[in-house]
């Protein structure tokens, strides 16, 4: 009889768990519903230009796409500043390799344009960025005719090592830029120089990751220090050998350099 009573015991914990896991899920599926349309694609044409030893070697024209998110119904939007001017990060990659000849790559964003959920395009202009943190904040050169779905930064949450966190995202033209939501854990949490959140695996970044509970955690941005001249064997350690790993941004860090960009939600 206490076999019997103990296997029910077991049996019900089972079951509560997967009710439990199958409720979450559907809480992180609603929360990629709910925020879908403030993902956005930002298209950035740019002007490149490659130096080597001070002097120039080939220019030429680029267009690169990216993920972002609008904070505010205005349409401010946030993303990640390697994505918007690329070339700056290079340089800095390319000079921790070290050489004779020190090689500089410099991009100049000529043409933004945020493209919607709904596929309207919308021209931008470069209001912020934030080197150290990452970040560049656009805003339609027009207002929007109408006020545009926007994440609160304000509503922010903080999780703990391998709680669950969905990053929201969007496909390119490839996928037919649709929505797509995937699901992580916290792996690190970065306390100094200040709090970063780290991944368990490889996302994106200018997207956003939120709890299940509908909080956002932040913003992915790429974190880079100076990791100093590197060896030939310091290069095969990865993004950690040369200085950059991808984080979560803290949510309330964003908000407070988008106050600098113009009013938020708050």
């Amino acid at each position: 009889m206490g076999k019997l009573i103990i296997a029910s015991v077991v049996t019900m914990a089972v079951l509560c768990s997967n009710v439990q896991a199958q409720d979450q899920r559907a809480a992180l599926r609603d929360v990629g519903k709910k925020w879908q349309d403030a993902i956005v694609s930002v298209k950035v044409s740019l002007k490149v230009r490659m130096s080597m030893g001070g002097r120039e070697v080939q220019s030429m024209d680029d267009t690169v796409e990216s993920v972002a998110t609008v904070i505010d119904p205005s349409g401010l939007t946030v993303m990640s500043l390697s994505s918007l001017d690329p070339g700056a990060m290079m340089s800095r990659l390319m000079g921790a390799a070290g050489g004779d000849q020190k090689m500089s790559i410099v991009s100049e964003p000529s043409d933004v344009r945020i493209r919607l959920a709904n596929g309207r395009e919308l021209p931008a202009t470069i209001v912020l960025r934030d080197q150290d943190l990452d970040l560049a904040f656009i805003r339609p050169t027009a207002k929007p005719a109408a006020p545009l779905t926007a994440v609160n930064l304000a509503d922010a949450g903080r999780p703990a090592i391998l709680d669950d966190v969905v990053v929201l995202s969007r496909l390119g033209r490839v996928g037919g830029w649709t929505p797509a939501v995937v699901l992580y854990s916290v792996g690190a949490v970065i306390e100094k120089p200040r709090t970063f959140f780290v991944l368990n695996g490889q996302a994106g970044t200018g997207t956003p990751a939120f709890l299940a509970n509908g909080k956002i955690v932040g913003l992915l941005t790429i974190r880079q220090v100076d990791p100093g001249r590197m060896s030939m064997f310091g290069m095969m350690g990865g993004s950690e050998g040369a200085g950059v790993i991808a984080v979560i941004l803290p949510a309330a860090d964003v908000l407070e350099i988008a106050k600098q960009a113009g009013e938020t939600k708050k």
